[in-house]
């Protein structure tokens, strides 16, 4: 079967969501996840003729997501201190390792829970930074606030997340217990 743009340009639209869960998880930055989800993109299309497609395109697109990550990764490494180079060569570590879907699911199923536990402006903030795109300065001018002050308030919403994340898997938090 002949694979068109047509076709694989819409079966990478119905992955798009998933896609973007991995580049997410993978960016260097949260700003690069949409950069990333691009390039999968315009390499899905281009190496059509190469993929033996079955019923479902997820394995190729999250390892294609995975390597395009990992380029941004080491574009991005190549002018950093040795410090920020030994985090970034870790967290590409990660990245590149075989992701468990059901670790994902129960990972993205603990964040639901987490960000439904923030209080509300807490929730605005995260919602405006990183669903919306909204840079830093906009987000303060509409919340009539510092710069600084949104930048503190996402680093700790942000920390809050991470551990209540870390709490939750470790105690097990499961899809079932909804």
């Amino acid at each position: 079967m002949e694979l068109t743009d047509a076709y694989i340009s819409c079966l990478f639209i119905e992955q798009h969501n998933f896609v973007k869960g991995i580049a997410l998880r993978c960016a260097p930055y949260p700003g690069y996840a949409e950069d990333i989800v691009q390039q999968v993109f315009l390499e899905f299309v281009a190496k059509k003729d190469q993929w033996q497609i079955g019923t479902d395109p997820k394995p190729l697109l999250a390892t294609m997501t995975r390597n395009v990550a990992r380029r941004f990764w080491q574009e991005k490494t190549r002018t950093m201190p040795t410090v920020l180079q030994n985090i970034a060569e870790r967290i590409r570590q990660i990245a590149e390792s075989q992701t468990n879907e059901t670790a994902y699911d129960e990972e993205l199923f603990a964040l639901q829970l987490c960000l439904d536990s923030l209080p509300q402006r807490s929730r605005s903030l995260i919602e405006k930074r990183y669903y919306l795109q909204w840079a830093s300065a906009r987000i303060a001018e509409e919340m009539n606030l510092k710069v600084n002050t949104v930048n503190q308030a996402l680093c700790r919403v942000r920390d809050k997340l991470r551990l209540c994340i870390e709490k939750r898997l470790k105690g097990g938090t499961q899809r079932a217990a909804e």
